[in-house]
Formats: structure tokens, sequence, C-alpha cells
């Protein structure tokens, strides 16, 4: 750290503004302070201290005492410093508490102490902390000592330097580790100590490792008698070169097991041949003896491949007279069947009316003709009963067909209706739908609202314990503070007592010189030690600790209620709960409202496809009957020709159809 200006205004000694350069002494190195007693030489210092930790050495819990003694009522009292720590530039204000007039209504009133915290950020002071509190948790954390340390060592108070010197030497290790940054060596030192225990744990392991190995192998060597006759060795290498040794030896017997087992192989390679070779001469020899077996059963057989022969040659003689025996057979069937069937035909012709001396030719020539004719009328009867069913289907066509013209024309009725009442459905919901953003944006303002007063419920008792806490400790830490300033007080009340307890006639004084001692103090009835004073400031720094951990605590539950509170903008928990319901059921209405909107508008669209198309096919359709009817009326005429030459063929007969079947019989007989 490196000091450049001091301003002190209404400070100890100082009524007036002072300004100390410590810039304009970089030149020299070392300086000094100097002037008479009570020229506010360790005023300055006093002033560091205070810029940096708002306390003094030399007034421990006065902060009134830092003020001027000269100053008016109306006079500030302030203490600015700048220094660099780092490579940071930062300046610090501070005021003590002090007594001012009232700005209104006359009297007195305290002017709370004040701190500020400002960084050169290029050419412009940027503010980092403004409150007491939090300028020194900054500065504590910029400059790594606390304000004991920093008294103790960087500005050593006058009646501090014997109590640093009997300082117990824990004490002054934590100080001075502080100081030089000694934990990286220390921290060096612990690295290497757990390196050493590793190397010696991995080394301890590698050995008991290499043990059982060679345990194992002894076993090994015993097990297969590899050892000789001398005595075992007890050492670790002893024992390595016998089971080297060992080694060797199994590796010749291997050796010579391999080369056996080879001998052994070759002499299986040549063994597995022979047996190849006498398998298949046992194969062979077997297959002879089964086509002897087969051959002897086939000359058995011989005669009767002969007899088999000889009968095959008759059967080939007798197939080439088959065919004119099979010819004649039919001949004589057909012949019966035709005198059978000429005798049933003249039956049929004398039953008929006809008789034996009819001119058969002419009947057949008369009857053809007549036939002809009714053929033809029977054609025009066949198109004149599917004319009739064609008639009739066209007659049903057009029916339907204005039967559907007459449902289209009543469901086109009904379209103006139905549009008009989508088309105010359709408003009804977009105007509910355009609302969602608004109603979100609400529901979710009340849920942050419900989800803030939740968590003020949850933090006031907590906040309320942390304060009551801080309280605690800051009282806490006062007492502790006042104990250390009486035991200091009372130490040095006690001081004339112990020098007078060393003094001895017709030696000097240590403070005025004098042999003679005419009045010498009395001895304190109830002196202070060090030791009391180490323990009264070590409970007045833990106390001090304490205090400085409550309040950030309690801060940080203030700082968190006070955002939270005003999240919940006064809102009470059951009351914002109702609140959410409804603005989620307007939500949800909203969402229902827009997919009602996408719903309607398919409908309408959908009614709007459906009505052209509806026109569309209407417009077919009465086309359509249009020409069914012109279809039917001359249908009509067609079918009343026909019918008239259907009736004049079809004689006494029920239709023409039957009396060509009657009549085309007759020929057929004729024939």
């Amino acid at each position: 750290m490196k000091l450049h200006r001091l301003d002190v205004t209404g400070f100890g000694p100082f009524r007036e503004h002072q300004s100390v350069d410590f810039d304009a002494f970089d030149g020299d190195g070392v300086f000094l302070i100097s002037g008479r007693t009570g020229a506010g030489k360790s005023s300055i210092l006093d002033g560091v201290s205070f810029a940096l930790y708002g306390t003094v050495p030399r007034y421990e819990g006065g902060e009134r005492r830092l003020r001027s003694d000269h100053s008016f009522l109306g006079d500030p009292t302030e203490v600015r410093l700048e220094f660099t720590a780092g490579d940071r530039r930062l300046r610090v204000t501070r005021a003590p508490e002090y007594d001012r007039p009232a700005k209104r209504g006359g009297g007195m009133t305290t002017e709370p102490p004040r701190a500020e915290l400002e960084e050169l950020v290029g050419d412009v002071w940027v503010g980092q902390a403004a409150k007491p509190r939090e300028v020194g948790l900054l500065l504590d954390e910029i400059l790594g000592l606390n304000a004991q340390q920093f008294q103790q060592v960087i500005l050593l108070a006058q009646n501090r330097f014997s109590r640093f010197l009997l300082a117990t030497a824990g004490e002054r290790q934590t100080l001075l580790r502080t100081l030089f940054g000694t934990r990286r060596f220390e921290s060096y030192r612990d690295e290497l100590e757990m390196r050493r225990r590793d190397a010696q744990k991995a080394v301890d392991t590698a050995g008991e490792h290499a043990r059982t190995l060679l345990e194992v192998a002894e076993q090994l060597i015993d097990q297969h008698a590899l050892g000789g006759d001398e005595e075992r060795a007890v050492d670790l290498t002893g024992r390595r070169a016998e089971a080297s040794t060992a080694l060797q030896r199994a590796q010749y017997r291997l050796d010579t097991r391999v080369h056996d087992r080879a001998r052994a192989q070759a002499a299986l390679t040549e063994s597995e041949a022979a047996l190849a070779e006498a398998t298949a001469q046992a194969e062979r020899l077997a297959q002879l003896a089964a086509a002897r077996e087969e051959l002897t059963a086939r000359e058995a057989e011989a005669p009767r491949i002969d007899e088999e022969r000889a009968r095959l040659a008759r059967a080939r003689a007798a197939e080439a007279l088959r065919a004119p025996v099979e010819a004649a057979h039919r001949t004589e069937a057909e012949r019966a069947d035709a005198a059978k069937a000429a005798d049933e035909t003249g039956r049929a012709w004398s039953a008929a009316g006809g008789r034996d001396d009819d001119d058969l030719a002419a009947v057949i020539d008369g009857l053809t003709g007549d036939l002809a004719l009714w053929s033809a009328a029977a054609s025009a009867e066949t198109d004149l009963h599917e004319g009739e069913r064609a008639l009739a289907a066209l007659e049903r066509a057009v029916a339907d067909g204005t039967a559907q013209l007459a449902e289209l024309d009543a469901q086109q009725a009904l379209v103006p209706a139905e549009r008009e009442r989508i088309d105010s459905a359709l408003v009804a919901a977009r105007a509910q739908a355009v609302r969602r953003p608004d109603l979100v944006a609400e529901r979710d303002a009340v849920a942050d609202r419900l989800a803030a007063a939740r968590e003020v419920a949850t933090l006031s008792p907590q906040a309320d314990e942390a304060e009551a806490a801080y309280v605690r400790a800051n009282a806490a830490s006062a007492a502790a503070t006042a104990a250390v300033t009486t035991l200091l007080q009372r130490r040095l009340a006690g001081h004339a007592g112990e020098l007078a307890a060393g003094l001895v006639d017709g030696e000097p004084c240590a403070v005025c010189g004098s042999t003679s001692h005419p009045r010498p103090a009395d001895a304190a009835p109830d002196p202070v030690t060090d030791e009391d004073l180490a323990a009264a400031e070590a409970l007045r720094d833990r106390e001090a600790e304490a205090e400085r951990r409550a309040g950030a605590v309690a801060r940080e539950l203030r700082d968190a209620l006070s955002v939270v509170a005003a999240r919940a903008a006064g809102g009470e928990p059951g009351d914002l709960a109702a609140r959410l319901e409804e603005a989620e059921a307007e939500v949800t209405a909203a969402a229902a409202a827009e997919r009602a909107v996408v719903s309607l508008e398919a409908q309408r669209a959908e009614l709007d496809e459906l009505a052209a198309l509806a026109a569309k096919e209407r417009e077919s359709l009465a086309a359509r009957v249009s020409t069914d009817t012109q279809r039917v009326a001359a249908e009509r005429a067609t079918l009343a020709a026909l019918r008239a030459q259907v009736d004049a063929a079809r004689g006494d007969h029920a239709s023409v159809a039957r009396r060509n079947a009657a009549g085309r019989a007759r020929p057929d007989q004729a024939r």
C-alpha cells in the first residue's frame, strides 16, 4: 500500500483544513515527521488509521474525542485519505459522530458517522461503498489486514510497541504469517510431506507385492523341485537370485518337454496316416463283397426276366389291332342311337298333327319365313322391355333429382342464419381471446407477488431474529471493547506503582534520573497483567468478528426482505392466492376463447365452401334433371311404336318369344 495524500478538517488539533502530500517525499525515500509536543505529529498517523479503519489506537472506543476541541459548533469534521493498494487507486472519506446545531427547531442534534470509498477509473472517481460498515468490509478485503494487525505492524502506536514485543509466539506467528504471506511455503511443505508419505507408501506397497510374489514363486519351486541343495536365502536379493535360477531350470525342463512333445506329435501323425490307409482298404473290400452278392441275386432272376420279355412282345403285337376293334364298337352304338332317334321323331311329328304324306320341304320353308318375322318381333319385344325399364329408371332419376333440388334449396335457405350465428360467436370469442396476453401478464404478476408475500412471511421472523442477534452481538462487542479500555486505563494507572516497586535508594530513577525517591507511588491493589490484556483483546476481537458476521447476516436478510416486500407490494398471501385463482380461471377462459376462434373460423370457412359446393351441385343437378325430362318424353314415343309392332307379332301367345319358341320346334321336327 502507498499513501498519496491526507486531508483533515476539524480533526484532533487541526480546526482548519490541513493537507499532507506524501507524493512530495517520493524522492527522499525515508522522511521524518517532527515537531514540538502537541503539534499534531501523532494526529497525522491517527488520521491515516481513522480513514482506513475508523479507529485510532490512542482513543479506542472514543470516537467523540476525535473531533477537534477548537472547532465551533457548525464546523465539520472529516478525514480523507488517497492511497494505492495493488494496482487500484482509492480514496476513502470518513467523519466521526459529533454534535452539531439542528437545522430546524433549534437545539443540538447528533451527526451520524459517515464513510465513503471511491476508486479512480480513468480520470473519474467512481463510488464503491457509501456506508461505514460496507466501507470497512471492502477495505478489509483490499488491505488484507484488520485494524489490530495494521496498528501492530504498519502503524505501531507508542503504547502498542511493548505489547507487540511481549506478545506470545503464537500471536506474533499469526500476525507475521498474514503480513509476509508464508502460507505458500507452508503449502509447499505440506505438499512435499504428502508426496513423501505417498512415495513411502508406494515403496512399502511394492515391497509387500514383491515379497508376496517371491513367496508364491518359492511355493512353486518347492512344488516342482526346482531348488538346489544349498540353504535358502533370507534377504530379498538372494531370494530373487534363487527364483531366477529356478526359472532357468524350469525353462530347461520346458524345452525338454517341448522337444519330447514334438517327437510324440510326429509319431502320432504317422500312426494316423497308417490307420487311414487301412480303413480305406477295408471299405474297398466291403464294397467288393456287396457287389458279388448283388451279381448272384441278379443271375438267379434271369428266367423270370426272359418270360416277361416274351409277354411284352405279344402285347406289342396285339396293340396294332386295338384301333379297328374300338371303331367297330363305336359304329354299332351310333347306329342303334340313330334308329331310336328316328322312331322318337316320327312319333313327335304325328303328335304335333303332322301326316306321313306332308311336303316337309314346303313346311320347312314356310315356317322358316315366319320364324324370321317373329325373330325380329322378339328383338323388338326385348328392346321394349329394356326401354320400359330404362324409362322407369329415368322417371325415378327425375323424381330423385327434383327432391334433391328441393332439399338443396332448403339447406341453402339455412346458410345465412348459420353464417350470422358463427360471425356473432366469432366476434365474442375474439374479444375474449385478445385479452389473453394481458391476462397472462397479470397472472404472472400476481403469482410473483404471491411468491414474494410467502417469502416475506418466511423471512420476516428470520430478519427479526437476525436483527436481535446483531443487537446482542453489538452490545457484546461494545462491552468487550469497553473492558479492554478499562484494563488499559488501569494498566496505565498502575505503571507508577510498578516503577516505584523497582526503585532502589541511591540508584537513579528510570524516568527522572533522580537517586532520591522521597514519595514513591503505591502499587495498585489489583494489577493488570499482559495475560489479562491479551485475553481481553482476544475476547474483543472475537466479539467484533461475531458482530461483523451478525451484521452481515442481518443486512442480507434485511435486503432480501426489502426486495421481496417490494415485489409483494403489500399483498397478503390469502388475498393473492384467491386473486391468482381468479387470474388462472380468466387465462383458461381466454385460452379456450383462442381455441374457439380457430374452430369458428374453420367452421365459417367450411360453411362458405359447402355453400359454394352446394350451389355448384344444384346447378349441375338442375341441368341433369332437365336432360332426363327430355329423354323421358323421347323414350315414351319410341316405346309406343315398339309396343304396336310387338302386339301385332304376338298373336294369341303370351309373348313373341313364346310364339317364336313354339314355331321353332316344327321345322326341327320336319327336318
